[in-house]
């Protein structure tokens, strides 16, 4: 008699540079006997799973990665014993990888499932990487320099759900920013805007031509930021209805109805439909809540313009524009896009195949 059971990849905060793989015929089961510890300070998450038939699978699937790259298992030696884990040294995304690879060879995909994180989840993830942001920012200090961001620059601080989300400061100098005539270092400014009650890591909460300093600075230093996808949204445009390539051709911004969820700072992609079938804009939001008065500078590229008295507006300002062969609906539904017909919330997936996929990207 067959047992099935679930190949699963784990990941945790306290440690973002490992995954756990491993098998369990009861994933959440296993998941409460790892977070019953107490010597780790962020619980485990599960990121994704796929089912087998064979409860040996996953000692199969660590042979052949050992086999790949011996050097990605935690290896280590205790009183002389040497002590095997089932954790690698590789990001979810490149542990999701082998296991897509395996599951479509095997005939199997639907078997494969990518986890989104809860909200407890998230907020812990979005601890550690502010403690670690913090640790940092103590050890080296964030420069402008390093980043290329020129004294005179503008920059702009973003905060959820804050009413001065979306306020600007000029860069002073190489540490500073001047905001309503007073300068302060980024972490200060950030400290102040955000109110909390302990300092916190500047270059977090700022953006420089649509982009967090925090990814520019990692950029810089030749690491990887962690993906922040609580701000990320992919909207679809129906080109039947609006030109969206000609007013883009045209305008840097536009206004585009809002749904309650959306904030100054957000980052759209954009889906366009019809002949292109591809996302093809990077957009921020610059302003929210713009009630029945939506932007005329663009009614020539409207097909279709539906009188609605009540609805909100978001303007959108662009960020980058992409070749309708970048990213087609083919390999965005690939890597996890699954709705083109409403607005939705990236993955982490989806987040980093767009990031990581812009090598050549066209700028405006």
């Amino acid at each position: 008699m067959q047992t099935k059971g679930f190949i699963y990849i784990l990941t945790n905060p306290s440690f973002k540079e490992y995954v756990k793989i491993g098998y369990a015929d009861n994933v959440g089961n296993r998941l409460k006997q790892l977070n019953n510890s107490e010597c780790i300070p962020f619980a485990f998450r599960v990121y994704a799973t796929y089912e087998v038939e064979e409860r040996l699978t996953d000692k199969k699937l660590h042979s052949l990665i050992d086999q790949l790259n011996p050097n990605l298992r935690s290896i280590e030696n205790v009183g002389g014993k040497v002590r095997v884990r089932e954790f690698y040294a590789m990001s979810p995304e490149q542990a999701y990888s082998i296991l897509e690879t395996i599951a479509i060879l095997g005939g199997h995909r639907e078997r494969l499932k990518l986890w989104e994180p809860s909200a407890k989840e998230q907020k812990d993830e979005d601890l550690a990487q502010e403690i670690e942001e913090e640790h940092i920012e103590r050890q080296s200090p964030f420069t402008f320099s390093k980043c290329h961001i020129p004294v005179g620059a503008t920059i702009t601080y973003f905060n959820r759900g804050k009413a001065n989300s979306g306020v600007e400061c000029v860069v002073v100098d190489d540490k500073a920013v001047e905001y309503q005539g007073k300068r302060y270092s980024l972490s200060a400014l950030a400290t102040e805007l955000s109110g909390s009650k302990h300092g916190v890591a500047g270059p977090r909460y700022f953006k420089y031509q649509g982009e967090w300093l925090n990814t520019i600075r990692a950029r810089a230093e030749g690491r990887q930021d962690p993906t922040r996808i609580e701000d990320v949204w992919v909207i679809p445009c129906n080109s039947k209805l609006y030109d969206i390539v000609g007013a883009f051709n045209n305008f840097n911004t536009i206004d585009w109805s809002q749904t309650n969820n959306t904030s100054v700072g957000d980052t759209v992609y954009i889906y366009v439909g019809g002949e292109y079938k591809a996302i093809m804009y990077k957009c921020e939001v610059l302003e929210t809540d713009i009630l029945s008065t939506h932007s005329v500078e663009d009614l020539e590229f409207y097909k279709e313009l539906a009188d609605k008295p009540d609805a909100r507006y978001m303007r959108l300002r662009l960020i980058e524009k992409y070749d309708k062969d970048k990213f087609p609906l083919n390999e965005l539904r690939e890597h996890g896009l699954k709705n083109v017909q409403g607005r939705s919330k990236v993955t982490y997936q989806l987040l980093n195949y767009l990031e990581n996929n812009q090598s050549d990207k066209e700028a405006k």
